[in-house]
């Protein structure tokens, strides 16, 4: 992973930070490096999807599933991702990486990621992240019932509501 000394300082404020609720808000803060751009000197799309990472990381270390997932064998996995790009993070700027659950299905939890500075949305990524285990996806009513928190899942939002239907048409492509 070539952000070790950002994942070390997630995992250390994560020790020290009070325990999240699977619905609760992660958010950590970031400044653009000269190593996060490209060519355009501006934050790489790439970094976007790995602070990205960071931050579901975060987040399931303090909602508690992550010590779940240790004792289980379980391993999180993205098994889709989308990104919109709004404006650009400049070389040093600081921007804060906003996690949160949106909702959960029968296989795996939907999450918004949300790049902001100054106020401004900067780029939103949506994710469906699911637990994988010995026996295959672990439900994830399982695993709010593990970690103490309400099974029943938020109701999609409306302006989510086309994704089922993208990931059957991609799943489609893939087995075509």
């Amino acid at each position: 992973m070539n952000l070790i000394f950002r994942l070390i300082r997630v995992l250390i404020l994560s020790l020290v930070r009070s325990r999240l609720d699977p619905l609760d808000p992660s958010v950590l803060h970031f400044r653009a490096w000269p190593f996060d751009l490209d060519i355009n000197v501006h934050m790489t799309n790439s970094r976007y999807f790995a602070l990205m990472d960071l931050g579901r990381t975060e987040l399931i270390l303090r909602n508690g599933i992550a010590k779940q997932m240790f004792k289980r064998k379980w391993q999180p996995v993205v098994s889709g991702s989308t990104m919109r790009f709004k404006r650009a993070i400049k070389p040093f700027q600081k921007f804060a990486v906003e996690t949160h659950a949106l909702y959960w299905d029968d296989k795996g939890f939907y999450l918004e990621q949300r790049f902001v500075a100054n106020g401004k949305t900067l780029a939103l990524g949506v994710v469906k992240a699911v637990f994988v285990g010995p026996e295959g996806i672990i439900r994830p009513e399982e695993i709010c019932r593990l970690v103490g928190a309400d099974e029943t899942s938020p109701l999609m939002p409306d302006w989510l509501s086309g994704w089922p239907d993208m990931e059957s048409a991609i799943e489609a492509r893939l087995a075509a």
